[in-house]
């Protein structure tokens, strides 16, 4: 014979569902940090179960207000202060029910079913904080504001859903296996502008000059740093140590494997930044990158971003690049093509900088012959570095020219390469030079010890002690070009800082 069930069996499965306006306290409204936990997730409108990709793909709200939508979810009710007097009732009957169709054991086995003690949820919370058992409920609301993931100061990484009872905002930890697939896309696309905004961060990117190599390249070092920051899980159990062949890390993550994750929502991403006057991205490169990712969609037989989120049609017009070609695909995220062109073409124009600016010196098309622009293209006015070593203090009173000051700050950085390239390319706007480590010409007898190490790959890694003074004299050597310093730092250290000042005041 199966065991009866216990009073911990009695509660396990949640109650409900209920009404929040029913069941909650009106005067219980959590804010800050400690906001109320939902599990299982499940969101409805019109009697049909939907995700976050429905009820959330408008970013300019129609004008026409949609039916209402609610969301269920799994609540702990952790203190009996959040539930209304009703709510008390309608839960201790519930549980009651519950009792006596579980045939619960009375303390006395002799007692019949008509002795047993009704159960109240007073004497099951128990008297002082911590003690007694904790009911869960199938709490049901309306939905009232707009979803928000990674968006929130004090939860950045959490999803939050807001209610129209008494304005409450819930923290969603887990959801419902349909509604998670229903969600794919709104929960990829902000994990876009979480990742936007750590690199625009992280390596001080200006305002409204990003393109997507900045955002690839800022991932895949992103990713490189984070290599070893997954531990290796081991049994609990303790085992005989044995020796681990293969170290740990991170699957290999391509260039066009991060693009095809912006290219999928790039459409998004565009109409998302388009009403902040102040946005990362340079509307006009980002336009260009649209229009490729549309051309590529439309090649035949092509694989390349042949299938994204965003399903978007395959355009037949010849003007697929215009303004006003793009601001058509945008009328699926709310608003008129008619606006959406006015914003394109305002933020082109904001965006246009004057001369000298890292903006107009990048080029709209690269060459297919030429290498790509490194990760990070500054903006010219960049604050002066520090006075380099070995200079004089009577030279630090004479600003430095327009001209001087984004190849200087170049200088100031140690050169790097991407993971996995062996080549660096010059960040300096409207420089084409690239250095390949792996295809260096033979310099002749006086090529020296570092040069010759690279040439003829006599080195394990990239950190090798030649390679390291091989790329950076290479790379010192190529930004004097760029000054039009002949006497190179390694030739002449005096010389060279007497001709840099100079250069600096010119």
């Amino acid at each position: 014979m199966a065991p009866l069930p216990t009073i911990k069996d009695l509660i396990k499965e949640p109650f409900g569902p209920y009404p929040d306006t029913v069941i909650l306290n009106p005067d219980w409204k959590p804010t800050g940090k400690s906001l109320p936990q939902l599990r299982q997730l499940r969101i409805q409108q019109n009697k049909q179960f939907i995700g976050l990709d429905t009820c959330e793909r408008y970013l300019e709200p129609p004008t026409k207000p949609s039916s209402p939508v609610s969301f269920f979810g799994v609540l702990i009710i952790k203190d009996l202060e959040w539930l209304s007097e009703a709510g008390k009732l309608f839960l201790a009957r519930d549980l009651n029910k519950r009792d006596e169709t579980g045939q619960r054991p009375s303390q006395n086995s002799r007692r019949t079913a008509q002795d047993r003690q009704p159960l109240s949820l007073e004497g099951l919370y128990g008297k002082r904080p911590g003690e007694g058992l904790k009911i869960e409920v199938w709490l049901m609301s309306e939905k009232e504001t707009p979803a928000m993931f990674k968006t929130a100061e004090h939860y950045p990484n959490s999803l939050l859903l807001g209610s129209k009872d008494q304005h409450r905002i819930y923290e969603i930890l887990t959801m419902a296996r349909e509604t998670y697939s229903l969600s794919s896309n709104f929960l990829q696309r902000y994990r876009l502008v979480a990742l936007i905004n750590q690199i625009v961060v992280k390596y001080g990117i200006p305002p409204n000059t990003a393109q997507i190599d900045n955002f690839v390249n800022g991932y895949l070092l992103i990713h490189k740093e984070n290599l070893w920051s997954y531990a290796t899980i081991f049994p609990e159990q303790e085992q005989p140590p044995r020796q681990v062949s293969v170290e740990p890390r991170l699957r290999h993550v391509s260039h066009a494997e991060v693009r095809e994750s912006f290219a999928a929502h790039s459409g998004w991403l565009l109409a998302f930044y388009l009403p902040k006057r102040s946005r990362p991205i340079d509307v006009r490169l980002w336009c260009e990158f649209i229009t490729k990712v549309r051309v590529a969609k439309r090649a035949p037989k092509s694989k390349t971003w042949s299938q994204t989120y965003e399903d978007d049609e395959i355009w037949a017009s010849d003007e697929e690049g215009t303004p006003e070609a793009i601001a058509k695909t945008l009328e699926k995220f709310g608003g008129t093509a008619g606006n959406w062109e006015k914003r394109i073409r305002n933020a082109i124009t904001r965006d246009a900088s004057p001369a000298g600016s890292s903006s107009d010196e990048m080029p709209m098309h690269v060459p297919s012959k030429q290498r790509r622009r490194p990760l990070l293209a500054y903006d010219s006015d960049f604050s002066e570095p520090s006075t380099p070593g070995c200079s004089d203090s009577e030279y630090d009173s004479d600003p430095p020219s327009p001209a001087f000051r984004p190849i200087i700050f170049h200088m100031s950085q140690p050169p790097t390469l991407l993971p996995g390239r062996f080549i660096w390319d010059c960040p300096v706007p409207k420089c084409n030079y690239s250095l390949n480590l792996l295809d260096l010409e033979r310099g002749g007898n006086n090529e020296g010890l570092p040069k010759a190490v690279v040439r003829k790959k006599q080195f394990s890694n990239l950190q090798d002690e030649q390679v390291q003074k091989f790329l950076c004299r290479t790379v010192s050597d190529h930004y004097c070009d760029h000054l039009g310093i002949k006497v190179k730092p390694h030739q002449n250290k005096e010389k060279f800082m007497a001709e840099l000042m100079k250069r600096r005041r010119d």
